[in-house]
């Protein structure tokens, strides 16, 4: 409210804030400023127009601040999906490690096929996936990250008569996380073990309490139910003889066009942590 001190303030001469405010006033229709023997007083226009002026310097303020927050992944929301394989041994790690670092940034995690991640992808509903890395279409183009790879196990319950001796001639139904059609990575002295009927579980809560208390075989990684492998819970069948061991290949897929937010980019990171946690002897 000073003619004087204000333009010190703006760096303007006073000429020039004179002209400013009075190319305002003709703007707002009004006066916003009463000058009365070196006193300065707003007008309830201009009283108005300064409340009005603070909120949106204050918005401003705001945005910046919310846009810096985003940009450094503290704040905002990130949709992705994953496969109930790498979900069970990697999601619940990697989002705690976000909770901690980042609790405001928001998470959307769906845990679905690949066929039905690759399709809310194409819809714009996720901004990546998690998954074994399978078939997927050509189009739209995507970006391709490998994140490591885990070991394909066939798991059993602790006095399964397949641990016997011998004993490897039986047929039992076989649990999985999702289709795998015929089964032709299966060692040739597993073959007859996982011959019997297919039963798809897109849950490993459930697949694992299965495995417990049946005599199914699941074929999976031991890296799902590591915990119910080192409580005696859950064993591992190996193979006879001299055998390649199978890996399964987890993979990051994005739509090529769209570029990740840094939430995701962080996410990512924390990923490809994680799977060096794991796979490290």
């Amino acid at each position: 409210l000073s003619y004087t001190r204000a333009p010190e303030e703006l760096g303007l001469s006073q000429s020039a804030l004179t002209r400013s405010i009075q190319a305002l006033e003709q703007e707002m229709r009004g006066r916003l400023f009463d000058r009365d023997r070196g006193r300065v007083q707003l007008t309830p226009l201009g009283q108005s127009f300064v409340d009005r002026a603070e909120a949106l310097v204050a918005e401003a303020d705001d945005l910046q601040g919310a846009m810096q927050r985003t940009a450094d992944a503290e704040q905002g929301e990130v949709s992705f999906g994953i496969e109930p394989l790498p979900a069970r041994a990697l999601l619940v790690a990697v989002l705690s490690q976000s909770l901690k670092r980042a609790p405001n940034l928001r998470s959307r995690v769906q845990v679905r096929s690949i066929e039905a991640l690759w399709s809310r992808l194409t819809a714009g509903e996720i901004e990546f996936f998690i998954s074994a890395e399978g078939r997927v279409p050509d189009a739209p183009p995507v970006r391709i990250s490998r994140l490591g790879v885990f070991p394909l196990s066939f798991l059993v319950r602790p006095g399964h008569p397949a641990l016997a001796q011998g004993n490897r001639g039986a047929s039992f139904p076989v649990l999985l996380a999702g289709d795998a059609g015929q089964l032709d990575f299966v060692p040739a002295s597993l073959k007859a073990l996982t011959s019997g009927p297919q039963h798809i579980v897109e849950d490993y809560e459930v697949l694992a309490k299965l495995t417990e208390m049946t005599d199914a075989v699941l074929v999976s990684s031991s890296f799902a139910v590591s915990e119910e492998i080192a409580a005696g819970r859950i064993r591992e069948v190996l193979p006879e003889g001299d055998y390649q061991p199978i890996v399964i290949k987890i993979t990051m897929y994005s739509l090529e066009r769209r570029s990740l937010s840094p939430g995701a980019l962080k996410l990512k990171k924390s990923f490809q942590r994680q799977m060096r946690l794991l796979t490290q002897p």
